[in-house]
């Protein structure tokens, strides 16, 4: 007989006990362990409770474990099948979650304690592992969730590919890989991490039968390096998600915690396996923000590079003022010794002291002006490398070494800079303290957080031991923004490329939006991005800049509204910002943005708390020209109810003038008013209409639409 033990104070999450059966979950999904003698800890099923399906997992006979979880231990693989004893078993709830936590003894030294834990009413089930040792080893590739599942026909598994380069490099021929949707029928493939988390490849995985649509997710947050194994087993499907890249020695009383994996079921297609995701980090992993962010951006870098002083970037606060900016950042270049004549950032970093040069009546006074101007300030910093030219108030015993040599970056190459060990607790709370007064000292309402590279520390003295040094170094960020957060709790903090290089789902547990990628140019290469970032990220989490470049000029008086407008369009489906000398651009191109960016914040709230949908797939961009031949593309966000939306399409120029468009997530019974901002006409169609049999969108010689989609007032 089944008896609750918990429930999170809505009563909509749960876990139950019948025997030796525990069952954890909510309306939508629900997960159902069995300890045994002999066996272990077995999963018994998975269900889907929105369409009733359970997934069982495979037998052991079927070439898999079969276990909750994998891991190393003194180079022996383990898993809850080694687990010899049930040692004891409890539960907390809180008005959001419940999570059962089951302690086994696992081989002859070590208690390992299993945690599930299950959100009200979302379909994902966190999983994590703590590990305490009775005698000293070391621990390596740990997977927290090893997943089979049985009767899974025909699987198909789909991911997003990483940003492979940091920068803005590309392949010379092939094509286009950063963010590119992949989808193949499975059959064993082995997937990695690269240099970081998600330099080659994102750790979100979905899996796909092809009978009825349904499916399930899996990814890993963790900032460091990680592999996968994902596997056809003729009856089902087996999918491991190992975090990688060190061994750590553990002692006798020591507690490790590993890395979260989360589970989800959907059904449907990508855009369905997306709202859950996107439900689950909105609701479960990104700190809360003010409900009109994102704020609309302006930011220094590509304007101006460190070439600046409070004269000119009075000029352009001023001007994106009038352009309706809620933000203005400086980036890199803000600090002694960086010079006005130099575009080398790294000079200087780890000096942290505002420029009396190029800010002469001081950087807080700046801030003021401003916030006079009716903007949030913020501030560019890269605290984990340091320019070993200057003195500043790191020591030199905090750099990174590698097998006692000095991690010094190659880039830029007139420079010579340092890594910091984050590991390092000294070094930690050094980051702090800075970090603190300077947010203090300039009344900083926005912080981003670069970092441009990787080393991995060897250093035993530095709090870690030779062969763990990238899982603590990415454990102390994480350290130093949560302090940052605890003591701003209204401070924005921005992920240009900490940890995995971007985005990964770990970092997103302590900040608050991700910079998307340096190739910021051309608008069709960042539609790109946006279309495969935008399954495992929600969109408003995607910070993107419109930014001067020669192939799309916003300072040629000869460049047509239409072609102004697609480029502004194109970031306006992410977290909208902006980069430019706007001191150049054109009067058609300053009030093009001043009316995206008067639409964004109309539809910001969509993008935020609605279901994105990607209305035709991705292009098949090919290096080196992206060409997109004749493809046209189409994005949609909806609010959850179905009554308001709004889609954005683009055309190539080179390709046809018409294209059939179905919608996606309208109530059918419903009479919808679509509204050609550009044209400033309306037509009227049914929601039953749009979707199943679409509309025709006829640009003519434009290259890009915005549909305003109201449903009408119901009788």
């Amino acid at each position: 007989m089944q008896q609750i033990l918990a429930a999170c104070g809505a009563a909509s999450a749960s876990v139950e006990v019948d025997g030796a059966t525990w069952t954890i979950g909510n309306a939508k999904i629900r997960k159902t362990v069995t300890w045994s003698d002999g066996e272990g800890l077995r999963l018994i099923a998975l269900e889907h409770c929105v369409t009733g399906r359970k997934w069982h997992p495979l037998l052991r006979d079927q070439r898999t474990e079969g276990g909750e979880f994998l891991f190393t231990w003194n180079d022996a693989a383990l898993s809850a099948r080694h687990a010899s004893a049930l040692q004891s078993v409890r539960t907390e709830a809180d008005e959001a979650s419940v999570t059962l936590a089951l302690t086994l003894r696992v081989g002859e030294s070590l208690a390992v304690t299993l945690f599930q834990r299950a959100h009200a009413d979302i379909a994902v089930i966190e999983q994590w592992l703590e590990i305490a040792p009775q005698r000293a080893g070391t621990l390596s590739r740990v997977a927290p969730l090893a997943l089979s599942v049985a009767d899974l026909d025909a699987p198909t598994l789909h991911w997003v590919r990483g940003l492979q380069n940091h920068g803005a490099g590309m392949p010379e021929r092939g094509p286009y890989p950063a963010y590119r949707l992949r989808s193949e029928p499975l059959g064993e493939l082995h997937l990695h991490s690269g240099l970081r988390s998600t330099w080659h490849e994102i750790p979100w995985f979905v899996l796909q039968g092809a009978a009825d649509g349904e499916g399930l997710f899996v990814g890993l947050s963790y900032s460091g390096r990680w592999s996968a194994t994902a596997r056809n087993l003729g009856q089902g499907a087996a999918l491991e998600l190992f975090s990688d890249g060190y061994a750590t020695p553990l002692r006798p009383g020591e507690r490790w915690t590993s890395p979260v994996s989360f589970l989800g079921f959907f059904c449907g297609d990508l855009d369905d396996a997306a709202h859950v995701q996107h439900a689950y980090v909105r609701r479960a992993v990104v700190p809360p923000t003010p409900e009109d962010f994102p704020w609309v951006q302006y930011n220094t870098w590509f304007a101006h590079l460190v070439d600046i002083d409070e004269a000119i970037l009075r000029q352009e606060a001023e001007l994106a003022a009038r352009l309706g900016v809620e933000v203005f950042v400086i980036d890199a270049g803000w600090w002694e010794p960086s010079r006005r004549t130099d575009d080398n950032f790294t000079t200087g970093l780890g000096v942290w002291r505002p420029s009396a040069e190029k800010f002469p009546s001081g950087l807080s006074a700046f801030g003021d002006f401003v916030r006079s101007l009716g903007m949030k300030f913020g501030i560019w910093v890269e605290p984990e490398r340091v320019d070993l030219r200057q003195e500043g108030t790191w020591r030199l015993d905090w750099l990174a070494r590698h097998h006692d040599a000095i991690i010094s970056p190659p880039w830029p190459p007139d420079t010579v800079s340092g890594w910091l060990c984050f590991g390092h607790p000294e070094v930690q709370a050094w980051a702090i303290d800075w970090i603190d007064r300077l947010v203090s000292d300039i009344g900083a309402d926005w912080l981003k957080w670069d970092s441009n590279w990787w080393g991995v520390c060897t250093c035993a003295h530095h709090g870690h031991s030779a062969t763990d040094g990238e899982l603590h170094q990415v454990q102390g960020v994480h350290r130093v923004m949560r302090e940052l957060r605890r003591r701003f709790p209204h401070l924005i903090i921005e992920n240009c490329a900490g940890g995995g290089v971007r985005n990964d789902f770990a970092m997103l547990s302590h900040t608050h939006i991700t910079w998307l990628h340096d190739a910021s140019t051309p608008s069709r290469r960042v539609r790109f991005h946006l279309a495969g970032a935008t399954y495992p990220f929600p969109p408003e989490l995607c910070n993107t800049w419109v930014v001067d470049a020669e192939d799309e000029p916003l300072t040629d008086p000869t460049t047509p509204r239409h072609t102004i407008d697609a480029i502004l369009r194109s970031r306006m489906f992410g977290a909208l910002g902006l980069s430019a000398r706007l001191m150049h651009w054109t009067q058609d191109a300053f009030r093009a943005m001043q009316e995206a960016i008067s639409q964004y914040k109309q539809l910001r709230p969509l993008l935020k708390h609605g279901c994105f949908y990607h209305l035709l797939p991705q292009a098949d961009l090919q290096c080196p020209e992206l060409d997109l031949r004749g493809r046209w593309e189409a994005y949609a966000a909806f609010s959850a109810d179905g009554s308001e939306g709004a889609v954005w399409v683009f055309r190539d120029p080179q390709g046809d003038s018409t294209q059939w468009l179905r919608l996606r997530g309208l109530d059918a019974t419903r009479t919808y008013a679509l509204k050609d901002v550009d044209a400033a006409c309306t037509l009227r169609r049914s929601g039953a209409t749009l979707m199943e049999q679409g509309l025709a969108i006829n640009l003519g010689e434009r290259t890009s639409a915005l549909l305003l989609v109201k449903a009408a007032p119901e009788d």
